[in-house]
């Protein structure tokens, strides 16, 4: 490319404000026609270019055209879609769900919750780990293959109010992952433009780790993404 050329890119990579359009508003086709008459104008006379060469710039040129709309369009599509994910959740708000949890926050309520196993364990405990790093163990005796229901209770347990990191041990060396029941108290989109729940007895989640809307009041299941 000649120096007429990388001024003109330049400029225009400088000034663009989004994936359409170039410096000053303008498309990228203009900036082609641009750039199509500066080279005219300072083409060697003893050596022009030839027709091929402005065909197949202006086909390159399309074709960034075309992929930075694409991209344009496939951000305000995501960002669309997220903007419902908030309204139809915000519609559930108030509403008990269970998601997936490696903490729970404790207060004198207690908290339900359910994991799932493999394959039948004949030892099976939840483990509760305080900031201090002391660890209280819940011991849930045998079970066979298949969901299984627990519940801490701050008050029988004697746990004081705080942030426990929650882990399952099975006899097996399964380790299950932990899902916990909490009601669902607001919804909100992070700086990053994602969808944050805030569960209580679980804080703030992501909507992965949702497994399944039970209603207002514990009741009817409504939605299930994932199992337990």
């Amino acid at each position: 490319m000649t120096a007429v050329d990388n001024a003109l890119l330049a400029g225009a990579g400088a000034g663009r404000s989004d994936g359409a359009v170039a410096a000053n508003g303008r498309s990228v086709s203009d900036l082609f026609m641009t750039l199509l008459v500066a080279q005219i104008r300072n083409q060697d006379p003893l050596s022009p270019m030839e027709s091929k060469d402005f065909v197949n710039q202006f086909a390159s040129m399309s074709q960034v055209e075309t992929m930075q709309t694409l991209s344009s369009l496939t951000s305000s599509s995501a960002a669309l879609q997220e903007s419902m994910l908030v309204v139809n959740l915000g519609a559930q708000v108030g509403s008990d769900i269970m998601v997936a949890a490696a903490g729970v926050s404790l207060d004198a309520d207690p908290v339900q919750g359910a994991f799932v196993l493999d394959a039948p364990a004949a030892e099976v405990a939840v483990l509760l780990t305080g900031a201090d790093g002391s660890t209280r163990r819940i011991e849930l005796g045998a079970h066979d293959a298949g969901t299984v229901q627990f519940s801490i209770d701050p008050r029988k347990l004697g746990l004081p109010a705080g942030r426990y990191a929650l882990r399952i041990e099975a006899g097996t060396g399964e380790a299950p992952r932990a899902k916990l029941q909490g009601r669902l108290l607001g919804v909100r989109l992070d700086a990053q433009g994602r969808v944050v729940l805030d569960v209580s007895g679980v804080g703030e989640v992501g909507t992965g780790v949702i497994s399944r809307f039970l209603g207002r009041n514990g009741g009817t299941q409504t939605t299930s993404q994932q199992g337990a």
